[in-house]
């Protein structure tokens, strides 16, 4: 989990998110998350739309459980958003500056926290989904690797519904289904990361809701 005051405060305001994000949308969350006692995690989700982050959020706190989320980098930098982002712990991601991102990650998951991240990289639209994701980028690999964690990987369905990629969120009644889901506890078995990736997105996949 994150240092106490940060936790006790993404689980505050991703309370009140949830609450907001409720207002658009039906959230169905797992009845549990497996989180071992004795190896790092790293959550692996897919990525549809920008609602996907509340909906990680609320899954989270329903356990009282708190993450640092790799968040695109501008969104992290700039504005009252990213004062957000920085309170709650995220890590701020983009090609530039990928080693970093990922050093903090692993650095975060030795220390004992949970890290998030959406191995898309992107907000995918729907021409390029393959069984519903997109082409997952070899980071989250690299990553659990290097903290010698294990990778949880989760579904997020339904989101692009409330708010599609490039509009504004949209209110509809009856309220659009929103799913989240988690699958088994994945090792990285291979040398080779985009091999261990292709693996934690064919998981992903296994776990959406047509």
């Amino acid at each position: 989990m994150l240092p106490i005051e940060q936790h006790n405060w993404f689980i505050r305001s991703s309370s009140f998110l949830t609450a907001v994000g409720r207002l658009g949308a039906q959230f169905q969350l797992p009845d549990s998350i497996p989180i071992p006692s004795n190896r790092p995690v790293l959550m692996a989700g897919n990525h549809r739309s920008f609602l996907d982050l509340i909906a990680s959020q609320a899954a989270l706190v329903r356990f009282g459980l708190s993450s640092h989320i790799l968040v695109r980098e501008d969104l992290v930098i700039k504005g009252l958003a990213g004062r957000y982002f920085r309170s709650i712990g995220c890590i701020a991601a983009s090609a530039k500056r990928a080693a970093k991102a990922e050093a903090e990650a692993v650095a975060a998951l030795k220390a004992g926290h949970l890290v998030a991240i959406m191995p898309e990289g992107r907000l995918v639209a729907p021409d390029d989904w393959v069984d519903g994701v997109g082409r997952g980028r070899p980071g989250v690999s690299r990553i659990a690797v290097a903290a010698d964690a294990v990778v949880l990987p989760i579904g997020i369905s339904g989101t692009n519904n409330v708010w599609p990629r490039g509009r504004a969120p949209r209110l509809q009644l009856p309220r659009p289904k929103v799913t989240v889901r988690v699958g088994a506890l994945m090792e990285m078995e291979s040398t080779d990361h985009q091999e261990n990736t292709d693996r934690v997105m064919k998981a992903i996949s296994d776990l959406l809701v047509a």
